[in-house]
Parts: C-alpha cells; structure tokens; sequence
C-alpha cells in the first residue's frame, strides 16, 4: 500500500533526511520519500495499522500533518 502526506515545515534536504531517517525505522514501512518542494512524504507500507505511527513521526520531529 501507498499513502502521500503533506507535511507543513519542510524547507530543506535536511528535513527530509530527518524524516526519511525517522520514519524508516518503524516496522511495516518498506520505503519512503520526501520533498520538501512539494511538502510530500510517500510511504509504502504492509498494513494500515503503520500510517497512525508514520503520522506521530513526523509530528515527534516537530513537523506539522495536514488533512
């Protein structure tokens, strides 16, 4: 499965090594991508149970979900 969420605070390369990092780590992601031009992050995951975490990542690196 597949799930785009639009991030609100990503500026740079770095911010989307931090939260390629951070959510990469969470059991049930196979892979993940961000783009702080658009303010995407895209994840491939096993089950649904993953997003609510995926969502709390980005939120514990002080990042804002929108929608």
């Amino acid at each position: 499965m597949e799930k785009t969420i639009n991030v609100q605070g990503m500026h740079c390369k770095s911010c989307e090594m931090l939260l390629v990092d951070s959510i990469s780590q969470i059991s049930g992601v196979e892979k993940v991508s961000a783009d702080s031009k658009t303010g995407k992050v895209v994840v491939q995951y096993k089950d649904e149970s993953v997003l609510a975490q995926v969502k709390l990542a980005i939120q514990k690196e002080n990042y804002k979900v929108i929608g």
